[in-house]
């Protein structure tokens, strides 16, 4: 995107606890393989794996078909040597698309690399949409997997 314009998203109230019940989601790698759909035993372990900062690409997707999906909506997660980034992401090859993300703010003004090795082996990630909080990541993966909104419990990076 050019001349993107960058907004924080503050922190909002906290909810009293996690929603039960997940949103049908499917799971997808960088190329768009394996399209399952997100299970509560799946979701466990996947939180257990962003929790160890264990190396994950992920998709996750309300549409099965990730052609269908990476045009509406979509849900990102990188974690890479304890570097951890994840957007969500609206009408992705679109003009009014639009993404949120986590973000360093150490970073917001350089346009540095992260040392990163994406799941599709060649994307770059700058380290403005990185953090280095597991916990926080699997809470917002957990939020966004039970009510496809974004965690109010984390500020966001807004990026038009």
């Amino acid at each position: 995107m050019l001349n993107q314009k960058e907004t924080i998203i503050p922190i909002g109230e906290l909810p009293e606890k996690m929603p039960s019940g997940l949103q049908t989601l499917y799971t997808f790698d960088a190329f768009g393989h394996d399209g399952k759909q997100l299970t509560e035993a799946n979701l466990k372990k996947l939180l257990k794996k962003i929790r160890h900062s264990q190396d994950i690409s992920i998709f996750l997707c309300p549409n099965s078909d990730i052609e269908t999906a990476i045009e509406e909506e979509y849900m990102n997660l990188e974690i890479n040597d304890d570097w951890i980034s994840f957007c969500y992401v609206i009408h992705d090859t679109y003009p009014d698309s639009y993404f949120c993300c986590c973000f360093d703010p150490d970073y917001l003004d350089s346009d540095e690399e992260s040392p990163m090795i994406p799941g599709d082996g060649q994307s770059i990630i700058l380290k403005k949409y990185t953090m280095h909080d597991p916990e926080l990541a699997a809470n917002c993966i957990e939020y966004y997997a039970r009510t496809r909104q974004l965690y109010p419990g984390m500020a966001w990076l807004k990026v038009e």
